[in-house]
C-alpha cells in the first residue's frame, strides 16, 4: 500500500529530476519551460499539503540541531519556490500570457534565474537531509547495506565520486555567478551533447543531496552526544572499508583519464577551418607569437600575411540591417590586391620594437591595445625598418603622409580593412549568421539584436554567451574566409582613413577624407556589444587617444604606383581647458546626477540638467524599451530646457548613463543644439559594467570640430573612493 510519505518523497524526487530540464530552457523550448516550472510548482503544492502537519507542529516540541537544520532549509525552499512561481508567471509568455502586467520585467528575470539556481541547491540539500528516510524506502539492497560494511563503504565511494563532478561542473559552469547575480543570463554551450550538459546538472544535485545527507548525520551525532546516547559502532574491516570506498574513485579515475585523453586527441580537428586561401588554423597557434608560427611567404617576404586579391564589394550596410548608422551608406568599392597580417599585433611585437607596452592587460602574447593612431603608425615604420622595407610613412610633426608604392608596413585602409572582414559575405558578420561568444571575444551577454529581445531571447540567432573581460590570444578563434583572425573582436583596430561621409559614386581604392579630426577604428573589441562588432560599424578617436580595447592589424605592399598620399593628423597635445566651464549631465536614475553634483563641489563649475520635454518612462523595463527604441532610430527627442550662454564655455563636461553601450539619445539632441567647434568635451559617465561602451565614439563622430578630452566612467553611483576617482580625474584634464 503507497503510503503519504512514499508520496511527499516521490514529488521531491520528479522536482529534482525536473530541475535539469527546467536549466536546459535553450533545448525545451520556453512553452515546454513554462510547462515544466508549472508542473514543479503543482508538485510543490501537492507536497506540502501532504506535510500540512509538519507546518502545524512548526513552533512545537524541542528543537535539535538537526531539526533547526530541517526547519531552515524547508522554509527557505518555500520561499524560493514562491518566488520562482511568481516570477515565472511575470514573465510568462504562453501559460499565464492571458495576465496582464505593466512594468517590473527587469526585476522579474533577476528574481526567477537567482531563484532558480539557488532552488537547485535547496531542493538538493532537502533531499539529503531525508536521505535516511530515502535509504528506507528505496529497497532491501540500500537498505541492507547500512547493515553491511562493504555495501556502505561502496555508496559512500559513489557518492564521493557524484559530489566531486558536481564540484567540477559547479566550477565549469560558473554556478557561484549566478548565486550572486553576477550575471543575468544564463549561458549555454551549444556545442556540448544534451547528455553532458544534464549529467553536470545532475552531478550537482548529487554534490549538494550528498551535502545534506552528511551534515545532518553530523548534527544527529552531535545530538545523540549531547543527549549522552551511544556511539555508532564501528565496522569490522578497514580493509574492505577501503576497498569498496576506492572502487568508484578509481573507476572514476579512470574514465576523467579516458576523457581527456580523446579531447587532446580530438583537439586539432576542432579549430580546422578551411579558407578561400586554403588556410588552417589549429590550437597550436594559440601558444606561440602568431608572427613567428609560420614561414609563408607574402611578396616574396616571410612574415606569414595573407594575400588578399582585390575586388570589388558592397562597402557599407543595407538600410534594412538592424542597428545600422547613418553614416555606413552602401556604396560600390574596388581594392587592388594587398597583403594583411592573420593576426593582431601582439604585446611581445610591440614591446621589441618600441620599447614599452602599454597595454591594460599584459601579457606578451595577448594583442597589444591602448596605443593611438599615432603610436600605431610610428610601430609600422618600426617594423619596416627592421625588415628593410621602404618606410610607408613620413611622420613631420602633426603631418603624416603616407607614400602609397612603398613595401613597408602600414595600416589598412578603411575599405581594404571591411573588404578582408566581410571575405566574400554581406552579412551584418563574417560568421554570416549572428556571432557568438564562441566565435569571438565580446561583450558576450549582449549578442546582436538583444536589445529588441532584451527579456525573451526565443528570437535571437545567437543566445548570451561568455563575457571574458579581457583580450585573448590572437588566433583563439576559428577565422574568417581568408583566413584572418578577430577581425570581430578581441581588439578595435586602427585603420588609415580620416573618419568622414562616404563618397556617394563608386569608389576605387578610396583612402578616406583628406583632412579631418578622427581617425577611423573597426572589428569592436573585448568590451563591445555585438551591433559594434558588424563589419559595416564605424567608430571614431582623435588620433592621439588609446583605449584598452583599441590595437593593430598590419597591412602591407597595398596599391602599387607613385601616388602619394598626404593627411593632416590631429596634434599631439594635452587637453588644454578653458576657465569657465559647464556640467551639462542627462539622469535617468540619480546616478549620474549625484556623480555631476559631486564634480560641481570639486570644481565650482555650473550645473545644467538635460531633460526632454517628454521625459521616459519612471518604470525601469519600460525605460529599456524607449531607449533601444531610440537608438535604433538615431531618434533626437526635444529639449525641455536650453544653455542660451553657451558661447561663453570653452569646457564642457557632459554626463549620462550608458544605455545600450552608448549615449542616450537626448544627450545626442543636446550635442547637435550647439557649436562646439574649439570647445573641450570631458565626458563622464555611469554604468553597470560596460564602461563607456562606444559612447566616446559616438561623441566623437556628433561633434567633430571639439577636442574629446580624458573621460571618468564610474561603476552605477560609485563607492567610497568616489570623491578622491573625482579628484584624480579633474587633476589631469583641468592642467
Amino acid at each position: 500500500m503507497v503510503k503519504k510519505k512514499h508520496i511527499k518523497m516521490l514529488a521531491d524526487v520528479v522536482i529534482l529530476i525536473l530541475l535539469p530540464l527546467l536549466m536546459a530552457e535553450l533545448l525545451t523550448g520556453q512553452m515546454a519551460h513554462e510547462w515544466l516550472g508549472t508542473g514543479i510548482v503543482i508538485l510543490f503544492i501537492v507536497h506540502h499539503l501532504l506535510n500540512i502537519g509538519w507546518l502545524k507542529n512548526l513552533f512545537k516540541g524541542e528543537y535539535t540541531a538537526s531539526r533547526s537544520l530541517m526547519a531552515i532549509i524547508n522554509l527557505l525552499l518555500a520561499a524560493d519556490i514562491i518566488a520562482l512561481a511568481v516570477s515565472g508567471i511575470r514573465m510568462s509568455g504562453f501559460v499565464f500570457g492571458f495576465l496582464e502586467f505593466s512594468g517590473g520585467m527587469l526585476f522579474a528575470r533577476k528574481l526567477h534565474l537567482f531563484s532558480s539556481y539557488w532552488g537547485m541547491i535547496l531542493m538538493s540539500v532537502h533531499l539529503g537531509l531525508h536521505g535516511g528516510m530515502a535509504l528506507r524506502m528505496s529497497g532491501k539492497w540500500f537498505h541492507a547495506a547500512r547493515k553491511n560494511n562493504v555495501r556502505a563503504w561502496l555508496l559512500r565511494g559513489v557518492a564521493f565520486v557524484l559530489a566531486l563532478l558536481g564540484i567540477y561542473a559547479f566550477g565549469t559552469q560558473n554556478i557561484a555567478d549566478y548565486l550572486l547575480l553576477r550575471t543575468h543570463f544564463v549561458f549555454f554551450d551549444a556545442g556540448k551533447p544534451a547528455l553532458l550538459f544534464f549529467a553536470e546538472y545532475l552531478s550537482m544535485i548529487a554534490l549538494f543531496t550528498v551535502f545534506g545527507y552528511y551534515l545532518n548525520q553530523l548534527l544527529k551525532k552531535a545530538d545523540a552526544r549531547s543527549g549522552n546516547a551511544s556511539h555508532l559502532r564501528k565496522g569490522k574491516s578497514i580493509a574492505w572499508k577501503i576497498v569498496s570506498f576506492a572502487v568508484p574513485l578509481l573507476l572514476f579515475s579512470i574514465s576523467a583519464y579516458l576523457l581527456t585523453a580523446s579531447r587532446q586527441d580530438g583537439q586539432g580537428s576542432q579549430w580546422e577551418a578551411g579558407t578561400d586561401n586554403n588556410v588552417q588554423a589549429d590550437n597550436s597557434n594559440r601558444e606561440k607569437n602568431p608572427a613567428e608560427d609560420t614561414t609563408k611567404k607574402s611578396g616574396g617576404i616571410e612574415d606569414g600575411f595573407i594575400s588578399i586579391s582585390g575586388g570589388t564589394f558592397q562597402m557599407g550596410s543595407p538600410e534594412d540591417e538592424a542597428w545600422r548608422s547613418e553614416d555606413e551608406i552602401p556604396h560600390q568599392v574596388t581594392v587592388d590586391s594587398f597583403y594583411l597580417s592573420p593576426y593582431e599585433v601582439t604585446q611581445k611585437e610591440y614591446q621589441e620594437r618600441m620599447g614599452e607596452n602599454p597595454s591594460s592587460f599584459q601579457e606578451d602574447g595577448l594583442p597589444v591595445e591602448n596605443v593611438s593612431w599615432f603610436d600605431a603608425v610610428e610601430f609600422c615604420n618600426a617594423m619596416s625598418e627592421a625588415a628593410g622595407l621602404t618606410l610607408a610613412y613620413t611622420i613631420d610633426g602633426q603631418n603624416v603622409s603616407w607614400n602609397r608604392s612603398a613595401d613597408g608596413y602600414r595600416l589598412p585602409t578603411e575599405a581594404e580593412w571591411e573588404y578582408a572582414c566581410r571575405g566574400g559575405t554581406e552579412t551584418p558578420f563574417n560568421t554570416v549568421t549572428s556571432i557568438g561568444a564562441d566565435e569571438a571575444n565580446y561583450y558576450g551577454h549582449y549578442p546582436y539584436q538583444i536589445e529588441e529581445n532584451y527579456f525573451t531571447q526565443e528570437k535571437l540567432d545567437t543566445e548570451p554567451g561568455e563575457y571574458r573581460e579581457t583580450t585573448v590570444k590572437p588566433g583563439s578563434f576559428s577565422p574568417n574566409r581568408f583566413g584572418l583572425y578577430d577581425m570581430h573582436g578581441n581588439v578595435s583596430e586602427w585603420v588609415w582613413d580620416f573618419y568622414g561621409s562616404y563618397e556617394k559614386e563608386d569608389a576605387d581604392n578610396p583612402t578616406g577624407m583628406e583632412t579631418g579630426t578622427r581617425k577611423v577604428y573597426r572589428g569592436g573589441g573585448w568590451n563591445d556589444f555585438a551591433k559594434n562588432m558588424r563589419s559595416a560599424y564605424r567608430a571614431a578617436l582623435q588620433p592621439e587617444k588609446s583605449s584598452f580595447n583599441l590595437g593593430i592589424r598590419l597591412a602591407r605592399g597595398a596599391v602599387s604606383g607613385g601616388e602619394t598620399s598626404v593627411a593632416s593628423a590631429a596634434t599631439k597635445k594635452k587637453t588644454e581647458t578653458g576657465k569657465k566651464m559647464l556640467i551639462a549631465y542627462f539622469s535617468w536614475g540619480g546616478n549620474t546626477k549625484g556623480i555631476a553634483e559631486r564634480i560641481q563641489e570639486q570644481t565650482g563649475a555650473d550645473l545644467f540638467e538635460i531633460q526632454c520635454k517628454n521625459p521616459y518612462s519612471e518604470d525601469y523595463d519600460t525605460v529599456l524599451e524607449q531607449a533601444q527604441r531610440d537608438q535604433m532610430e538615431q531618434a533626437r527627442p526635444e529639449l525641455a530646457k536650453h544653455v542660451e550662454n553657451m558661447e561663453e564655455y570653452d569646457t564642457v563636461l557632459i554626463g549620462y548613463p550608458n544605455w545600450w553601450a552608448s549615449i542616450p539619445m537626448p544627450v545626442a539632441s543636446f550635442l547637435e543644439e550647439y557649436d562646439f567647434a574649439g570647445k573641450t568635451i570631458l565626458p563622464f559617465c555611469s554604468h553597470g559594467g560596460g564602461r563607456f561602451g562606444q559612447s566616446l565614439t559616438a561623441i566623437a563622430k556628433l561633434v567633430p570640430e571639439a577636442e574629446l578630452g580624458e573621460g571618468l566612467s564610474v561603476h552605477y553611483s560609485g563607492d567610497d573612493g568616489l570623491d578622491d576617482d573625482i579628484k584624480q580625474w579633474l587633476s589631469i584634464i583641468l592642467k
